[in-house]
């Protein structure tokens, strides 16, 4: 009995191999490659390209928040001299209460953000700079916080959850002009 586990271990290991060998040559020969390749040149294409994004001032404190996380994943350089795109972003914050105790306590809570930004390719003129709309989309996240009794807890809680929220909307929104850019589109 134990020969037979152990033939039939050694026979599922080989075949997790091969299958793990077959997976891999599938996968390269579909081409697959990574976004941001450094080693391939339309690669580095996507990088320069997202270098070359303005990224334009957003409304509020928040705004504030995910124009500097936008810089750090866009421009790690820092502003562009010449850029050839410029990003506008809207965003809008909502929340809801989820965890009410019998007291009518609230324990918990969703914070929502929908960030709608466009693209636009700057052509500069003699007369000023004219835009064109490139590419447009939205991105929606929700966090959810803890709510205290504490005041302090519950703000606290309140903006780790709106800082999330902002890094998780930088990461969707470089993600999708990386595809964008790598697509070829310009």
């Amino acid at each position: 009995m134990l020969l037979s586990r152990r033939v039939i271990s050694n026979g599922s290991k080989t075949f997790f191999a091969l299958l793990f060998l077959a997976i891999s040559c599938l996968v390269s020969s579909c081409g697959y490659s990574p976004l941001y390749n450094q080693r391939s040149s339309s690669n580095l294409k996507v990088t320069k390209n997202l270098e070359l994004i303005e990224i334009q001032p957003i409304k509020g404190r928040i705004g504030q928040s995910l124009r500097n996380n936008l810089l750090v994943h866009l421009n790690p350089k820092g502003t562009p001299a010449n850029p050839l795109y410029k990003l506008s972003v809207t965003l809008k914050e909502t929340r809801s209460n989820l965890g009410v105790k019998k007291s009518a306590v609230v324990t918990r809570g969703n914070l929502k953000m929908l960030a709608t930004y466009t693209l636009s390719k700057a052509d500069i003129m003699t007369t000023g700079i004219e835009a064109t709309r490139l590419f447009t989309a939205k991105v929606t996240t929700i966090s959810s916080y803890d709510i205290s009794q504490a005041q302090f807890a519950a703000f606290t809680a309140l903006k780790d959850a709106q800082a999330r929220a902002l890094r998780n909307i930088a990461d969707n929104i470089r993600t999708r002009l990386g595809i964008y850019f790598s697509q070829g589109s310009k």
